[in-house]
Order: structure tokens, then C-alpha cells, then sequence
């Protein structure tokens, strides 16, 4: 385990920001789609292609450095989420890890999947499940949503139980027929927290309910791992797909994929090789490896290992609830400012416990026109869909933004929208 230290004094809270050199120049607050990586990141990145240089990438003394590499970082990700080592698949992205699920699972017809909100999911966690139904016969359950993205979770739990809730399948060009079947969903997807308003989901009663049932869980956790404190065997989910890259503050190009052991038994590798799978003597007999290495054949990007074991020791010496409460004491500044000004509309739950970090709001200027004005005052926030193609401003601060950023954004939003 990686020792803790706290951040609440005003020194502290420098140190942190000095290795994060953007905070120099910039308010960012865009983290909930990609981070900016602290200093150590970068500098373990570095010294990895340097010891491949000094040493030879393909030596005795690499390929141990290597194998040292990912044991230690499927042990600092376990830690973080609180899971087995063995059950840290590394994928490219998020959506390389929801992938490995929908196109690992047996298919068979009268299969059906429930997606939250359907369109008003990522479309990471919507388009593979929409492919899936137009190529397999797999039909899309809508799990109705209200204006924060929130489902009726006794409404679910009644379905499931019965094994009958409403399945919709595509009729031609227009409408949806829907049709009662009695055969219970083979896997229920969503969001652990909604990327447009920060809406954190009720995961861990939809986990129970799952196991109740039966049914397989997959979570995509692109807006919470990082943010706020998660364990996957509270939550009893079966899959999570995140990335390195939001709010672990890792390297791009990375992407992690839990997979509880009993569920990894349900799933085909979308690919093999050498690093995956073996010949018996004979030449004839294919077995594959036990996971990960099962799922994780191809896999070469090992320089961005290195930054993202440096990123997860960094946040896990932070610690979660560190971070969680520092996050919130800059959202709520923003949340609280915001809404003292006319023609701001907010988006999501107002109780800082139902939500992440982010704050999204709209106004009586375009989104788009707000977030270039307010890059050319060195403040990055973003523009995101906040259901019904209706635009909206997002801002996701981290641990590294301050109170004080919030308060100088508002006053920025203020001379836009005057």
C-alpha cells in the first residue's frame, strides 16, 4: 500500500500545483476529458525509453523491468479500486474495454441488453450496444431517465425480477415496436457517473439487483475513477472500462478494463497471439493463458505503464477522500457562484453527494462562443450535450484547480453573457 498524505494547507496545496506546470499559465478545468499528467508522470515516462536505450528494449534486463512494470501497476490499480491483481486487463481507452465485453460475450438470439437512457449515455457505452443490436438480433431495453439522467431503480428491480420488461426492437426506417418477453436481460450497462452533468449513478443498488438476478453488470467508469473513492466488490459489478487519461491524470492511449475473475470465464478474447495463448506439444491443441494475459496479447505500449503507475501512486498518496473533498469544495465555489447569476440555467443534481465535480450550466450565449471566450482568457472549459441535442457548458476541476479559479471563471462567464 502507497502511504497517504494530505494537501489542506495553502503550502501543500502549492506543492501539488508545481507539478502540474499548466496552472502557471492556465484555469483548467477540463479534466473530465482529458488531464493534464503531473511532472512525475512525465519524468517516469521518460526514464523508461531511456532504460530501454541504455539497456536494449529487447534484453534480460528490459524484459524483467517489464514484467516488474505491470505486476507493480496491476497492484497499485487494484489498490485504487479495490480488486485482484489478476482482474486489471490493459485496453487502449474506455472504449476499448466496453468493447472486449460486447464483443467477448456468447450472443445467443432473444438476448437483450439494458442501456441507461440509451442516447443519453456516452456514446462509448451506447454505440457498441446499438451495433450489437443491428448485427446480432440483440435487442435494447430503454431504461426510461429523468432531466439529471436518473432511472427509477424499483422499476428495474421489478422487471428484472419478473424477467419482463418491455424490449424494443427497430422497425424499419421509423417507430419502435415494443413487445413483452419473458427471458431476463443477459447484461445491464451504464454510467457510474454522467460525463454531461456529473450525475452519479446508484451503482451499487443496481449491482445487487444484477446479482439477484443474475445478469451481468458493466460499468463505464470514465468520470469517477480518479475522482472519487470506488470499490468494484461493494459495487459487485462485473466489468469497468476507464481510462488513464481523465481523471487518473495518466498518459493518452491507455485504458483499464476490470474483469471479476468468474465473469472473465464468460469472456472470448477479441484477439490472440503468443502473449495470450499457447501449442500443446504436439502443435495441435490451443489453450489459452490465464487472465490477464489471456486478454492482453499485442499489448506494447509499455513506456506509458510506467506513467501511469507513477499517476495512480501519485493520486493513491493523495489519498481518494483527499481528493473527493478537494474537488467539491472548488465545484461547489463554481456551483454556488454560478447560480447567483441571471440567465444561468445548472445542470444535474444540486446535493454535492449525488454528483461529481463537474458543473454544467447554459446561458443566453451559444456554449460554444462562452468556451472560446473563455480559452482566450486562459480558462479551458468545454461544450457538451446535455441531453436532446440541447449544448451546455461543462467544467470538471481536479484536486490541482482551486476556489479561487472558480471564482475568477464566474467573473469571466459574467463579462461573456453581460
Amino acid at each position: 500500500m502507497v502511504s497517504t498524505m494530505t494537501y489542506s494547507s495553502e503550502a501543500s496545496l502549492d506543492l501539488v500545483r508545481a507539478d502540474f506546470p499548466l496552472t502557471k499559465k492556465k484555469i483548467y478545468m477540463n479534466n473530465g476529458s482529458v488531464a493534464p499528467t503531473p511532472l512525475s508522470t512525465i519524468k517516469a515516462i521518460t526514464d523508461a525509453f531511456l532504460k530501454y536505450s541504455i539497456e536494449g528494449p529487447d534484453s534480460k534486463t528490459i524484459n524483467e523491468f517489464i514484467t516488474l512494470l505491470m505486476k507493480e501497476l496491476r497492484n497499485r490499480i487494484a489498490d485504487l479500486i479495490n480488486c485482484e491483481s489478476e482482474e486489471i486487463i490493459f485496453t487502449q481507452s474506455t472504449t476499448e474495454g466496453i468493447n472486449y465485453v460486447r464483443n467477448g460475450i456468447d450472443w445467443r438470439k432473444g438476448d437483450s441488453v439494458v442501456v441507461r437512457g440509451r442516447t443519453h449515455e456516452h456514446y462509448a457505452n451506447y454505440l457498441p450496444w446499438l451495433q450489437l443490436s443491428k448485427e446480432r438480433g440483440v435487442s435494447l431495453i430503454d431504461l426510461p431517465i429523468d432531466s439529471n439522467g436518473y432511472f427509477d431503480i424499483s422499476e428495474l428491480e421489478n422487471n428484472l425480477s419478473r424477467g419482463k420488461i418491455a424490449q424494443e426492437t427497430k422497425k424499419g426506417a421509423g417507430g419502435v415496436t415494443r413487445n413483452n418477453k419473458t427471458k431476463t436481460p443477459k447484461l445491464i450497462t451504464l454510467s457510474h457517473a454522467l460525463y454531461n452533468n456529473g450525475a452519479i449513478m446508484p451503482v451499487k443498488e443496481v449491482g445487487r439487483i444484477a446479482k439477484d438476478n443474475d445478469v451481468l453488470f458493466c460499468i463505464d467508469a470514465a468520470q469517477t475513477v480518479g475522482t472519487i473513492d470506488i470499490d468494484v466488490k461493494q459495487i459487485g459489478c462485473d466489468f469497468m472500462a476507464f481510462p488513464a487519461f481523465k481523471w487518473i491524470c495518466g498518459p493518452l492511449g491507455l485504458g483499464i478494463l476490470y474483469c471479476d475473475k468468474k465473469a472473465a470465464e464468460l469472456l472470448r478474447p477479441r484477439s490472440i497471439g503468443s502473449e495470450s495463448a499457447t501449442l500443446s506439444s504436439d502443435q495441435k491443441t490451443l489453450a489459452y493463458l490465464e487472465p490477464p494475459a489471456k486478454f492482453q496479447t499485442g499489448f506494447r505500449n509499455f513506456p506509458a505503464l510506467a506513467g501511469l503507475e507513477a499517476s495512480v501512486r501519485y493520486l493513491l498518496r493523495l489519498g481518494m477522500n483527499n481528493v473527493r473533498r478537494k474537488n467539491m469544495k472548488v465545484s461547489n465555489t463554481l456551483w454556488r457562484e454560478l447560480d447567483k447569476v441571471a440567465d444561468v440555467k445548472l445542470y444535474g443534481p444540486e446535493d454535492e453527494n449525488l454528483r461529481t465535480s463537474i458543473v454544467s450550466f447554459s446561458c443566453n450565449k451559444d456554449s460554444k462562443t462562452v468556451v472560446d471566450k473563455l480559452e482566450e482568457n486562459e480558462i479551458i472549459f468545454a461544450e457538451r450535450d446535455v441531453g436532446g441535442g440541447k449544448k451546455a457548458v461543462r467544467a470538471s476541476p481536479h484536486f490541482f484547480n482551486t476556489e479561487e479559479e472558480s471564482d475568477r471563471s464566474v467573473q469571466q462567464i459574467k463579462n461573456i453573457i453581460k
